[in-house]
């Protein structure tokens, strides 16, 4: 079986019955890996793609909502995205974090935040009737010197569900 929809073409499934698709979008002069997944076909539905693929259209809208929740996080008690910005900034080579701070306007965080690149979203159009993780989106300082990520989930409404670490 395979689901065909406008954007994202013909969907077929693995043997496992897997939903998989994968493509590249340009977010200013940076490529981003864009993937789409889902455990099974039936659990896909046409509006849930709709908004995926909206939601890819509007990739820089998207890219700045998130950003926008890690500035917001930056002011809770235990913010993990102080804590990643915090053990970057102490592991980095000071040279490689010099060329990946493309901003300096004397609040470090905050210069981080503008200089983090989104490496990859991945949406799950299964999770559409959820609060659960409908997009994510991974944001690394310097993709090429350090493996750790800051992760941005939303939900189907572009909300921010969870931020975290990953290794």
């Amino acid at each position: 079986m395979t689901i065909e929809h406008d954007f994202f073409g013909i969907l077929g499934s693995d043997d496992a019955g897997e939903v998989y698709w994968s493509d590249t979008a340009e977010l200013g002069d940076q490529d981003v890996q864009i993937d789409l997944s889902s455990p099974d076909e039936e659990s896909v539905s046409t509006e849930a793609l709709d908004i995926a693929a909206a939601m890819v259209n509007a990739i820089e809208e998207l890219d700045s909502q998130a950003r926008e929740s890690l500035v917001a996080d930056l002011s809770k008690e235990a913010s993990i995205t102080s804590a990643y910005i915090t053990t970057e900034l102490d592991e980095m080579d000071p040279e490689v974090l010099d060329d990946a701070l493309i901003w300096d306007s004397g609040d470090k965080q905050i210069d981080f935040l503008r200089s983090i690149q989104l490496q990859r979203i991945g949406f799950h159009p299964h999770h559409f009737r959820s609060e659960e993780h409908f997009a994510v989106l991974e944001y690394s300082i310097s993709p090429d010197d350090t493996d750790a990520l800051l992760v941005v989930t939303i939900d189907v409404h572009g909300d921010p569900v969870l931020i975290a670490v990953e290794q």
